[in-house]
């Protein structure tokens, strides 16, 4: 995806990050990787056919999201927190800097991933994408064991510390809509109607008291998968870069998009299997999923204005504006 927030390095510059960490061995070949729209990845192989990724920040004087400052570092901790306190299938992060001495960017480097992204296989079935989301089922539910300290984005803690969770999905809301009046975007709701809808439900985040990290970015396309045509298993998840502390229901917004969580129920049976805390589908629980995925779209609305070249952003732009006026008539 062209996007104004990605960054391009001089394969001199790869060459001497690889060299300082690898020094016996020789890169010899440099790939970009076309799919991300915010950071710039690059595949990147050596001498001894081991392969890698290499991710870097956007440049430092891009205009950016209020959420997307140092979002690498949202990436690296919430990539280190699932390392160490879970068993669910990521790559390993070989090496990151984030001092800018080298570069002037933050970079890490992975595992490459030798599966497909779920959103490349086509014709997927209906049998073979509930056995890739009854493993997706688990690794949420082992992914939610992690805990926060407070509502909102490690990036911005200080700003959601002591907050209640709808006085910080507020906070988050108000983000971007600032974010929006700062490019003049055109949303296709008010943000009066837009406040007044989301105000009439604080009722359904007062139960929720316990933050757990959600990852928030679990579209087809940041699953890969393989074994698709035997016994379709997840290799990797990655990209977590736009994981904050919610609660569940903000990472099944993103599960509704592939399938009505009410008729395919053994989607939350299975998470409720390895969950340490079960996700009941009540009138509240259904509220907040509308309404994380009306913030998705909201995030996508804006972030179309920052980022878009020459029309890159239009498809998206579209998409996101007709999904946040179907949500809102829902909610109204």
């Amino acid at each position: 995806m062209i996007s104004k927030t990605k960054t391009v390095l001089a394969p001199a510059d790869i060459h001497n990050i690889f060299s300082r960490l690898f020094s016996n061995r020789e890169v010899i070949a440099i790939a970009e990787l076309k799919d991300g729209c915010f950071n710039t990845s690059y595949g990147v192989s050596l001498d001894n056919e081991e392969e890698y990724v290499l991710k870097v920040s956007p440049p430092s004087g891009v205009q950016l999201l209020s959420y997307e400052k140092n979002m690498m570092h949202t990436e690296l901790l919430f990539h280190s927190l699932c390392e160490q306190e879970t068993t669910i299938a990521i790559p390993k992060i070989i090496n990151s800097d984030i001092s800018r001495k080298l570069i002037p960017f933050d970079y890490f480097i992975m595992e490459k991933l030798h599966g497909t992204p779920l959103d490349k296989i086509v014709d997927i079935s209906f049998e073979q994408r509930k056995s890739i989301f009854i493993q997706l089922a688990d690794s949420l539910a082992r992914m939610h064991r992690i805990k926060g300290d407070y509502f909102g984005y490690p990036v911005m803690s200080n700003q959601f510390s002591g907050k209640s969770y709808f006085e910080s999905f507020s906070y988050m809301i108000d983000r971007i809509l600032h974010d929006g009046r700062v490019r003049k975007v055109n949303l296709p709701v008010s943000e009066e109607d837009l406040w007044r809808t989301i105000n009439q439900y604080k009722s359904a985040f007062d139960h929720i008291t316990e933050p757990v990290f959600v990852h928030y970015d679990l579209w087809d396309g940041n699953i890969f998968v393989q074994n698709m045509d035997t016994a379709p298993e997840i290799e990797g998840l990655i990209d977590f870069e736009r994981g904050y502390y919610a609660d569940p229901a903000a990472d099944f917004s993103q599960v509704a998009g592939y399938i009505d969580l009410e008729k395919n129920s053994w989607f939350l049976e299975e998470y409720n299997k390895h969950a340490e805390k079960k996700f009941i589908v009540d009138e509240d629980a259904k509220i907040r999923i509308k309404l994380f995925r009306f913030y998705l779209f909201l995030i996508m609305i804006v972030e179309s204005y920052y980022r878009d070249v020459e029309g890159s952003y239009n498809e998206q732009l579209k998409w996101s504006e007709e999904e946040l006026v179907k949500l809102y008539k829902s909610l109204t």
